[in-house]
Order: structure tokens, then C-alpha cells, then sequence
């Protein structure tokens, strides 16, 4: 990944000017929950693309999903007749089924994705998600099936191959989303990267989709709560599918960080193959989120061929009961900033991308990598699902070792 920030300039976008060449990433402060959306450049009828990934609630009292992303949507994304807005939504994203990421079905009181589905306000053209075929620890997978059901919604599960006539998901010219990881499902395999008789005690974690949105030379990462580690928390387990999946891995400028800067996610050897500039984490209250480890990877993380200390910059919705690095990381240069709101990434694509939140003032402009854009997946990916690559990735399992040795770590979870 490329050089550092500076000041802002054309290319980079500032605030909510028309701006139609302009790629926009938005991280709603949606408090403990996440809710991403991007808007692509505009078409010749001045129309942009609407993309949602994941729309969560913080806890059984709040709604974001009413108070926070339908007004936010509204005020920026509006394309209804005069008088009655609604927001024309081409594709949401599910990526995996927890109720910080989808909400809750509850009787008069839906939240989150439940809640955006059925308002007036919002029209969503496409649901996508992790499939039907599994039942992991938590009961909301369920839940989800039969709300979907009731409803005869029109969903399905998320493929891998995006490119060409028959992709799921058609941002237009030089938009290209690539999927990393579905379903415990990596890219190349037909099968699960965990076996079946481990599925009803993994968290939903483990199940999230993951997928980079490239533009031009612009690169977008998002994966709900994929796990990096293995680990045991509220009785449930974590496995490595950031590394089972690193054959799909390379360099991007910005890493939205999963699980909430959680410490079992956003793994070291993670970082090393994408390499982000920016890293930007949804945090609210609880969990003690973000972690202090993985705020230490991403401000510290080296070049994994050079040993050079790079790191990424990294910018949060807020700040609650989480980890703060104070000040520069010594060998990086690297800053921690709290936007309390929402946060905003602008690209062309061409010329660098920015950073902005409202107590920012002016942007922060970053170059793009200096090297082509991404146009498909990579070789050994190709030849995976040509079955000329055997080399098939493993992830650690709870058979394959001894429990007992599992360390927990806090009486109470703190940090996960």
C-alpha cells in the first residue's frame, strides 16, 4: 500500500457537492451495530448505485436502523417523487445473521435490515446473503429463514464469481465487487472450511461474508465479524477463515476492520497481505471495542518482505469503553481518530482517496496504490476452481486439539 495522507485536493471530494465522478463509502455510526453503504459514480441520467453492507441495531432499546440509516439515506441518496422520498437500494449485503449486523424481526418493532425491508421509506431491489444451508450457534440464521420466508422474499446467496453477464451484483463500468469468503466458503471450494459436526457450536462470525469492492485503482475490504483466530468465546468458537482464505488476499487502501476492532479478528498475517492505508472500525458501547491488540496490529503492522514498520491510520466511529493509542505510533507514524459520526471515504478511483468526518474539517487525501487495477481474481484462485490446485487451505478445529489448553482469558468476555 502506498505513501501517507496529505491536504485535500481534486480527486479526493469534500463533503456533499454533486461530485458525479466520485466513488463514496459511508460508515454510518450505527453505535455497536454496522451499517456500510456505497454509492457509485453517476450514470448518464445522473442515477447512482446504492450498495448496503449490513444494517444492525446496538442493543433491544434502539432502532439505528429508524433513527440513524433511513434518515441518513434520505437526506443523501433521496431519488422518490417531490414530497415522498424514498431511497432506491440496488443491492443489501447480510453478511452474516447477528443482530448488530441484520436486527431483529420483533413483533411491530422490527430493527435494522428487518426494519429498512418493510419501511415505505426505503426500496430494496436485491437481498444477498450467506445462504439458508447451515444452522450456527445463535438463532437468528433461523429466525432470518423463516422471516425471508413469510414474506416470499426475493433472496439468494451470495456467489463468487461477479464477473460477467451473470453476476449478482452490477455496480456498472469499472466496478468490480470480489468475494473472498461465504458461509464458512472460500473462493475455489465447494466445501466448508470447517466440518460439519463443529457448524451448531461456531458463531455466526465464522460465516461472514467477505468481499472487496475495486474501483478502478481503488479498493474497498469488508467482512462483518470474520474471525482471524481460533478461539472459544460465550461458548462458542472462532476459526482462522482470514487464513484460509489469504490465497484470495492483496493490497487495498481501506480495510473496514472486523468485528469491531475486535482482538479475534484483523490477524497480523491478515494485514500483511492487504496492507491498508486506512482502516476503519464501527465501534459503540460494550465489548470494550476496539481492542487494544488489534489497534496495535493495524497502527504497527511491518512489510512483510521488507520488515519496514508501515501501518495504517486508523479512524473509528467512537469511543466508548475501548482502546485509544495516545498520539503517533513511534515507528509508524500512525494515528488513532474518533469521528463520533459518521465517516466517509471518496475516490475517482484514479487520483488518491479521502478520508472525511464532520469534526475533521477538510479531508485527508491518500495516493492510490501505483500499480494496475484489479480485473480478476488471482492465478491460484483461477486454477482452484479449475481444479488444477489441489493445495486446498485447512483452519484449526476443536478436534484437532487438546481443549483443556484453551486459556480463558477474562472470567468475562472483555475485548471480544
Amino acid at each position: 500500500a502506498a505513501g501517507g495522507p496529505g491536504v485535500a485536493g481534486r480527486g479526493s471530494g469534500t463533503r456533499w457537492g454533486r461530485h458525479p465522478d466520485l466513488m463514496r463509502m459511508r460508515v454510518l455510526n450505527v453505535g455497536r451495530g454496522d451499517c456500510t453503504v456505497s454509492a457509485t459514480p453517476e450514470d448518464a441520467d445522473g442515477d447512482r448505485k446504492v450498495l448496503i453492507v449490513d444494517a444492525g441495531e446496538t442493543s433491544m432499546e434502539g432502532n439505528e436502523a429508524r433513527d440513524v440509516v433511513e434518515p441518513y439515506l434520505r437526506r443523501r441518496l433521496d431519488d422518490g417523487p417531490a414530497g415522498r422520498p424514498q431511497v432506491k437500494v440496488d443491492y443489501f449485503v447480510a453478511t452474516h445473521y447477528h443482530k448488530d449486523h441484520i436486527g431483529w424481526p420483533r413483533e411491530g418493532k422490527d430493527t435494522g435490515f428487518f426494519y429498512l425491508y418493510d419501511t415505505p421509506g426505503v426500496k430494496i431491489d436485491k437481498v444477498l446473503d450467506s445462504g439458508l444451508d447451515y444452522d450456527a450457534s445463535g438463532g437468528l440464521d433461523v429466525v432470518y429463514a423463516e422471516w425471508a420466508e413469510a414474506r416470499d422474499m426475493p433472496r439468494e446467496a451470495l456467489a463468487f464469481d461477479q464477473l460477467g453477464e451473470g453476476r449478482q451484483i452490477d455496480l456498472g463500468p469499472d466496478i468490480w465487487v470480489e468475494v473472498l469468503a461465504v458461509g464458512a466458503r472460500v473462493d475455489g471450494m465447494d466445501d466448508r472450511v470447517l466440518k460439519p459436526q463443529w457448524l451448531s457450536t461456531t458463531s455466526q462470525n465464522d460465516f461472514s461474508i467477505a468481499l472487496v469492492v475495486h474501483f478502478k485503482q481503488f479498493d474497498f475490504f469488508v467482512a462483518g465479524d470474520l474471525s482471524g483466530y481460533f478461539h472459544k468465546s460465550w461458548g462458542n468458537y472462532y476459526h482462522n477463515i482470514e487464513g484460509a482464505m489469504s490465497d484470495s488476499l492483496r493490497d487495498l487502501e481501506v480495510l473496514r476492520v472486523s468485528h469491531h476492532g475486535s482482538q479475534w479478528s484483523t490477524n497480523y498475517p491478515f494485514l500483511q497481505r492487504t496492507r491498508p492505508q486506512v482502516s476503519v472500525i464501527s465501534c459503540g458501547k460494550g465489548h470494550h471495542h476496539p481492542n487494544e491488540y488489534t489497534v496495535r496490529r493495524l497502527l504497527g503492522w511491518e512489510n512483510h518482505w521488507t520488515g519496514w514498520p508501515t501501518g495504517s491510520d486508523v479512524y473509528q466511529t467512537e469511543m466508548k469503553d475501548g482502546f485509544l493509542f495516545e498520539g503517533p505510533e513511534p515507528y509508524t507514524g500512525r494515528t488513532q481518530r474518533v469521528a463520533n459520526g459518521h465517516i466517509v471515504i471518496e475516490t475517482d478511483g484514479v487520483n488518491g482517496f479521502s478520508v472525511w468526518y464532520e469534526e475533521l474539517g477538510e479531508p485527508v487525501v491518500y495516493p492510490l496504490d501505483k500499480r494496475d487495477a484489479y480485473t480478476d481474481v488471482p492465478d491460484k484462485i483461477l486454477a482452484r476452481r479449475a481444479g488444477e490446485d489441489g493445495d486446498l487451505p485447512d483452519v484449526i478445529e476443536a478436534d484437532e486439539i487438546d481443549i483443556t489448553t484453551l486459556i480463558e482469558i477474562y472470567d468475562e468476555p472483555r475485548g471480544d
